[in-house]
């Protein structure tokens, strides 16, 4: 595959993950009154580098760099994810979709199997999907099944997580495959933000 073929479809696969998060009636699914309380609500709010595959080797693609924050919301059986993101390249020309993109995220969390893990079933605007989580939520690897044209060079995301609670950090890994082979991914680092008050206004002059 030629540098020109890639740069191509590179702009198409991530103008579908642009689409998957752009709705004229919103990603959010409806919903009336008060969201329900959840156990615990975490903020991430991270920078994902970008890289494709030329040849045998990952190249950087910085023009498809983007900042996130990630609304994360944890139920006793499911989690729900707001992802906010924001590609500030100046260079991206605008060919992959909006700057701005919003996605939705819900995970059906199942009883912990015979294996010690938790198995995961996804509903998203990603497409729908499965995977598992290690019992303390420490590490997690899910597939999603987007619908793409079937000239798209992917037919896969597949996301690996890993939470360490004790630095305050989110790494994540999202990669855009071709059955099991990857072709492009995203390379994500995100600082945890949780719930707290202040004693007294946190900056003074």
């Amino acid at each position: 595959m030629t540098r020109l073929q890639v740069t191509s479809s590179l702009v198409a696969s991530i103008a579908c993950l642009s689409a998957c998060g752009a709705s004229s009636e919103g990603v959010l699914p409806p919903r009336v009154g008060a969201p329900p309380s959840p156990e615990v609500t975490l903020v991430w709010v991270g920078f994902g580098e970008a890289e494709r595959v030329e040849g045998e080797r990952w190249v950087r693609a910085p023009e498809f760099d983007y900042e996130f924050t990630v609304e994360q919301r944890r139920f006793e059986d499911r989690w729900e994810s707001v992802k906010h993101l924001r590609r500030r390249h100046p260079a991206y020309d605008g060919s992959a979709g909006p700057r701005e993109q919003t996605m939705f995220f819900r995970l059906d969390l199942a009883a912990v199997d015979a294996a010690g893990d938790v198995p995961v079933r996804i509903s998203s605007t990603l497409g729908p999907g499965e995977g598992s989580a290690d019992r303390e939520f420490r590490a997690a690897h899910l597939v999603f099944h987007p619908e793409v044209s079937s000239f798209a060079p992917f037919d896969t995301y597949r996301i690996a997580q890993t939470y360490a609670y004790e630095r305050g950090v989110l790494e994540e890994t999202v990669s855009l495959d071709d059955g099991d082979r990857p072709w492009v991914r995203n390379k994500e680092k995100a600082t945890l933000y949780a719930p707290h008050t202040f004693a007294e206004p946190p900056t003074r002059r």
